[in-house]
C-alpha cells in the first residue's frame, strides 16, 4: 500500500484533499498517525503580529528612499534637438567644402606641374630602365643557356640552376612590374615570360629528366633568349653616351 506524503496532507489541512485521502487514512494507521503529526506542527505555528505604525511612517519611508531617486530632468523636444543639429552639421558641411576647395586647389596644380614633367622625362625613364636592366638580363641569359645544355644525371648543376632561378624570380618581378608603370610593354611581356620559366624551374623538388624536357618544349626558351638578347641590345644602345664632335661644347 502507498503511504500518503506531506502535499497530500497539506490540501488535506486546508480542505482540499480528495475523498481517497480520507479513505486512506481511515485504514491506514501509519498515515494516519503522521498526518496527526503534521497538524501538531501546523498548530503550533502562530501569524506573526503587524507591527504598529506612526501616523508620519509615509514621511520615514520617503526619505529612506529620496537618496536613490534620480531627479527629474526637462526632455529637450526633439524638433528643437534637430534643428540644432542641422545648424552644426551645415555648418561643418560649408567647412569641408571650403577646406577640399583649397587643398583641390593646390593639388590640381601640382599634379599638372607633375604631368608636365613626367611627360618630357618618359622616354629617359625608360632608357634608365633599359640601362639598370642589363645585369639582370645577363644573367637571365646565362641560365637559359645553361638550362638548354642541362642534363638530369648532373644533381649539383641542376640544383644550382634552382638556386640561380629563384634569385632571379624576385627581380624580375620588380624589374616586369616597373616596366608595366613606365608603359614599356615590350619589356614586360618579355619578362613575363622569363618569370613563367623561372617560377617552373625553382618551384619543383628536383629537376627531373621529364620536368627539363617540359621546360624546353612547353616554355619557348629560345624564343625568350631571343627577346633577352633584343632588350639587351636596347640597352647597350641607350646605355651609350655618344661623343660630342671637334670644337662641339660638352
Amino acid at each position: 500500500m502507498k503511504h500518503l506524503g506531506e502535499q497530500e496532507f497539506l490540501d488535506l489541512y486546508c480542505g482540499e484533499g480528495a475523498k481517497s485521502v480520507n479513505a486512506h487514512l481511515e485504514v491506514c494507521r501509519e498515515c494516519s498517525t503522521q498526518y496527526a503529526k503534521f497538524k501538531k506542527g501546523l498548530a503550533l505555528i502562530k501569524p506573526a503580529a503587524a507591527s504598529k505604525r506612526s501616523v508620519d511612517y509615509g514621511e520615514q519611508v520617503w526619505k529612506a528612499l529620496r537618496p536613490g531617486l534620480t531627479p527629474y530632468r526637462e526632455k529637450i523636444s526633439p524638433r528643437w534637438a534637430w534643428a540644432q543639429w542641422r545648424a552644426g552639421a551645415v555648418a561643418v558641411a560649408c567647412a569641408m567644402l571650403l577646406a577640399v576647395a583649397f587643398f583641390g586647389g593646390r593639388y590640381w596644380e601640382r599634379i599638372t606641374t607633375k604631368k608636365a614633367n613626367l611627360t618630357g622625362n618618359a622616354q629617359a625613364t625608360k632608357r634608365v630602365v633599359l640601362v639598370v636592366l642589363t645585369d639582370h638580363l645577363d644573367e637571365a641569359e646565362r641560365l637559359l643557356v645553361a638550362l638548354e645544355h642541362a642534363e638530369s644525371s648532373d644533381k649539383a648543376e641542376n640544383a644550382q640552376l634552382q638556386s640561380d632561378a629563384r634569385e632571379l624570380l624576385a627581380s624580375n618581378r620588380l624589374y616586369r612590374d616597373t616596366a608595366r608603370n613606365i608603359g614599356d610593354p615590350g619589356v614586360a611581356s618579355a619578362l613575363d615570360q622569363l618569370e613563367g620559366v623561372l617560377a617552373e624551374v625553382s618551384n619543383g623538388p628536383s629537376l627531373t629528366t621529364a620536368d627539363l624536357a617540359r621546360v624546353r618544349n612547353e616554355m619557348n626558351i629560345e624564343g625568350i633568349l631571343f627577346e633577352i638578347r633584343v632588350l639587351r641590345t636596347r640597352g647597350a644602345n641607350q646605355g651609350s653616351v655618344p661623343k660630342p664632335a671637334k670644337g662641339e661644347s660638352i
